[in-house]
């Protein structure tokens, strides 16, 4: 064979994800999944603390106490940090973390 057709070859077999049909399933399995963990979370929020050992002499008067809090304060977090960066990627129109593609050939 020659090296035209082991590419052809490699080209025709399809993964089980090029199947439209197949991704939408795995999306839906995955949207599943999220829910019922949101659901358990929100369940086992209601029920207790997690965190009720560290704070035996005090109420939980906090916020920590809300359903899902961790996850809310962690995409936040996570925002938080992707928007920062690029603020200071180019800190008042001067490149501070983001250099250009030749920058260790001019020196």
């Amino acid at each position: 064979m020659s090296k035209d057709s082991n590419s052809k070859m490699k080209l025709d077999d399809e993964g089980w994800l090029d199947e439209p049909s197949n991704r939408k399933k795995l999306i839906r399995w995955f949207y599943w999944l999220c829910g019922l963990i949101i659901l358990t979370d929100l369940i086992f929020s209601l029920g207790w603390h997690k965190h009720a050992a560290f704070a035996e002499e005090k109420p939980f008067y906090s916020l920590e106490t809300l359903p899902a809090f961790y996850g809310v304060f962690g995409f936040g977090a996570g925002l938080a940090v992707v928007y920062f960066s690029k603020i200071i990627r180019s800190w008042n129109g001067k490149k501070v973390l983001m250099r250009s593609e030749d920058y260790w050939e001019k020196k």
